[in-house]
């Protein structure tokens, strides 16, 4: 199979809270992009877990209903899977491993990427799985960052969460659509 010159995935995780060593991940949303950013394909699941681990808040903030994660949740061993077969889908990024031999991993972006590749390295430990991905995570966030560093004459936003730097840099995205993973990355790559 020849490789893709260049593939990105962006990716959100929406969280039961705000500790990866002990709240579970709720849902993520992925696409996966070629190096002028247009969609190739995306990737979506939502993940059954143990209410009694997760915070109250971040159930309400994220969108869940019992009865919806019921119908359409999977096991989380079973989302690891599949979202790792998605990532070695669009693996384009040589590594050498320890036998000498060629694998690829993928090259991951997402805004705040120290909060969500945390969460995601720590959740692939858990299920004693491997994570076809760089660790080293792009960030939108910091990238924002970084544009008014080099942009000092621009007025930074008041923030740099997601919805106040698509409202800054005229990106669509609604207000309501905010924690839920897809919609997340959607905005993200258009940032």
């Amino acid at each position: 199979m020849e490789r893709e010159r260049s593939r990105i995935v962006f990716f959100d995780l929406e969280t039961t809270g705000l500790d990866p060593s002990r709240h579970p991940i709720l849902q993520i949303g992925a696409v996966a992009v070629d190096e002028r950013l247009d969609p190739v394909e995306g990737f979506e699941v939502k993940i059954r877990f143990d209410e009694r681990k997760a915070n109250r808040n971040s159930l309400r903030k994220n969108h869940y209903h019992r009865g919806i994660w019921m119908r359409e949740g999977v096991d989380a061993h079973e989302a690891a899977q599949r979202f790792a077969a998605f990532l070695r889908r669009h693996a384009t990024i040589p590594m050498i491993g320890s036998d000498g031999g060629t694998y690829f991993l993928t090259q991951l972006a997402a805004h705040n990427a120290a909060f969500d590749g945390e969460f995601l390295q720590r959740w692939y430990q858990k299920q004693s799985l491997f994570l076809p991905a760089r660790y080293q995570v792009l960030c939108t966030l910091q990238r924002a960052i970084w544009h008014f560093q080099e942009n000092p004459t621009e007025p930074p936003p008041p923030d740099f969460k997601l919805a106040t730097l698509c409202r800054h840099f005229g990106v669509p995205f609604h207000a309501a659509s905010a924690h839920e993973a897809m919609a997340d990355v959607i905005a993200t790559i258009a940032l």
